[in-house]
């Protein structure tokens, strides 16, 4: 097998892992990239946004302050921080900020924000300017769909003068790598047992804007349907219903505000809470994935329908991402947040993670806590990255920021069903992870096996072992934990020719792309907690973007899990009365202490895989503590 490097970007972080130490290390420095075509230097006087974090003070402190708001003996009990206190504690001082003001705008940059929590700033130059000051070069870029970005050749170097506060510089790449994790049911996989509505195939979605679907049938669940499976309605019941709460999502995308109040009218959710949108950065900030978003706010607002709602939006870049999760956290207007793109986390750098490291800490010394989506490729999440198989191996590889161990990872089940499908039925015949290996069978019979791993995996909920963090506390000495597994590398199998329209460089069979990961490493598992994500047994939405024009069926992702999870915790929030902060102590510690016992908030999924870890009857990688109980589970923050 043959060592072939794709592109310079990548060999700079082949070459940076070389000193690495440690074996999250190691992976963090190896960052696949998809394939695209250089166009050679960008132009120089192009105007870019960049963003700068700087140093934590205290960060020992900082960690040991967040777990002692969460534990009950401690007086730092639900004590939470403002962003003041949060800054005064943890922050740059002010003399240094403007040092770094000073030094930025002396080389030509223009400081356009520094956030309340004096950790991050952003600001805008030339790429000249910006080539110059962290001596890298740019180069203009564009890929197989037409998109142009650029990217810098190599890392980018802090300037002496600097080192001691910068930790590390975002946005001199411009690409738009952060993907919604959603997803909706191709015509051939619809099942003729649904409504009429629910064979609507996307071409036909486009002519049937007035049309309702048949709600509550598997394809067409509502967040009514929701609140049923997992027992919010005795909280309703009681009154608690999100007033008073603020839940936050943060996006990539803009959508139409009209489309989430279509969507609660037509399931029959009254909504009292406001609706807000809020932009973070600077830049444009595009509709593609708006019905991402739409189906973000309509899903958190129909569980908390009481709750204000604010639409955090930013550009979908490096330095957009910065300013999203600073601009969402540092308000500190929301009392839950979450979030439903994001990326392998193989395509991080160790640098890469800082700002949100520090920023993650934040929102759970302020009491927020953070909810992502664990993604839509299974156990192989670099197939969401340019990498599918069968042109590339099946690396086992999970999603960040779902990965974080200060974000709650969102998984994702598939609920019991008969599908009718058009050659013949398939049955689930009880929960289980999401994942279509259950569709193989079917596939292969009136299709081909070429077919199904060409179209249909690597596809179901993301879930596994990180290799960027170790295992955390909460998870240690929990029977179902996993170690990675050894043989883990990307390769291309198979020769590609170069895309003679867009230039994009093909591969040859053995190219290594991503060196063996390390083996038995003790990382972090993802996910925490699940929910129904399957498109077959998935959802209705409604959306004016991304080519649809009215209500969407058969549509799941463990994008639906994230903002439902935010709902429900916005509704356990009212009800304990105060914030819940960092959520992972107090479920897991719950969980340690009752099981699947009597009463307990967790159900497991015992049967099953997400195409690769198995579901058990404990905590797994498929499916986490397993599908929560909404009312039990507010019996824990009181």
């Amino acid at each position: 097998m043959k060592f072939s490097v794709k592109s310079v970007a990548l060999a700079a972080a082949l070459a940076a892992s070389a000193g690495a130490a440690g074996a999250a290390t190691l992976a963090a420095a190896v960052a696949p990239l998809a394939p695209a075509v250089d166009q050679g230097l960008a132009p120089a006087d192009d105007q870019i946004d960049i963003a700068l974090t700087l140093k934590v003070n205290h960060l020992d402190e900082l960690k040991a302050f967040v777990a002692s708001t969460v534990d009950p003996t401690s007086a730092n009990y639900h004590q939470f921080l403002t962003p003041d206190q949060f800054a005064a504690r943890y922050g740059q001082s002010d003399a240094t900020l403007q040092q770094v003001r000073a030094y930025l705008e002396s080389n030509g940059l223009q400081v356009t924000e520094i956030f309340g929590n004096k950790l991050v700033l952003t600001a805008r130059g030339s790429n000249a300017q910006l080539s110059r000051l962290f001596r890298t070069t740019l180069h203009s870029y564009s890929s197989a769909s037409g998109e142009r970005f650029q990217r810098p050749m190599s890392r980018a170097q802090v300037p002496a003068a600097l080192q001691g506060v910068v930790a590390s510089v975002h946005g001199l790449s411009t690409e738009a790598r952060f993907k919604p994790h959603s997803r909706v049911l191709p015509a051939e996989l619809r099942s003729s047992s649904a409504s009429s509505s629910t064979s609507l195939s996307r071409s036909r979605l486009l002519n049937a804007a007035a049309q309702l679907p048949s709600f509550g049938q598997p394809g067409t669940y509502t967040t009514k349907d929701v609140a049923s499976r997992y027992n919010l309605n005795p909280l309703y019941a009681q009154g608690y219903n999100g007033a008073g709460v603020t839940l936050g999502i943060m996006t990539f995308a803009s959508f139409n505000t009209s489309d989430a109040t279509a969507y609660w009218s037509g399931v029959g959710v009254t909504r009292t809470g406001t609706l807000t949108k809020v932009n973070a950065g600077s830049g444009s900030i595009g509709s593609n994935g708006a019905s991402e978003t739409c189906l973000d706010v309509e899903q958190a607002g129909g569980l908390a329908p009481a709750a204000n709602i604010i639409v955090y939006q930013a550009p979908n870049t490096d330095a957009g991402a910065v300013a999203l999760y600073s601009k969402a956290i540092t308000d500190n207007k929301v009392d839950t947040l979450s979030i439903s793109w994001g990326l392998t986390e193989l395509a991080y750098g160790s640098s890469d993670l800082a700002p949100y490291d520090t920023l993650f800490l934040q929102a759970a010394a302020q009491g927020i806590p953070v909810t992502a989506a664990s993604a839509d490729g299974g156990a192989y999440d670099v197939a969401g990255a340019g990498y599918p198989f069968p042109n590339y191996s099946p690396i086992l590889a999970v999603d960040f920021p779902a990965s974080h161990p200060y974000v709650l990872g969102a998984g994702g089940t598939t609920l019991p069903v008969t599908l009718k499908l058009s050659h013949g039925n398939v049955v689930v015949p009880a929960e289980r992870p999401w994942g279509w290996d259950y569709l193989q069978s079917y596939i292969q019979s009136y299709q081909s096996a070429a077919y199904y791993y060409a179209n249909l995996f690597p596809v179901g909920a993301g879930g596994g072992v990180s290799v960027q963090y170790d295992l955390p506390t909460y998870q240690q000495g929990l029977p179902g934990v996993r170690t990675t597994m050894p043989g883990q590398a990307l390769v291309c199998l198979s020769n590609t020719a170069t895309d003679s329209s867009t230039g994009v460089q093909g591969c040859t069979a053995g190219d290594v792309i991503v060196p063996p990961l390390p083996a038995n490493f003790a990382g972090r598992n993802v996910p925490d907690l699940s929910m129904n994500a399957d498109p077959q047994t998935g959802y209705a939405a409604y959306s004016t973007g991304d080519g649809y024009a009215g209500w969407i069926t058969g549509y799941g992702g463990t994008s639906f899990v994230a903002p439902q999870l935010n709902g429900l915790f916005a509704v356990l929030t009212q009800k304990a009365g105060h914030r819940l902060g960092w959520l992972h102590p107090q479920l897991y510690g719950a969980f340690k202490s009752v099981g699947y016992g009597s009463g307990s908030p967790f159900h497991a999924v015992t049967t099953g895989t997400n195409l690769f870890w198995p579901a058990t009857n404990s905590y797994n990688p498929a499916t986490g503590l397993g599908t929560p109980d909404a009312a039990a589970l507010a019996t824990l923050f009181n």
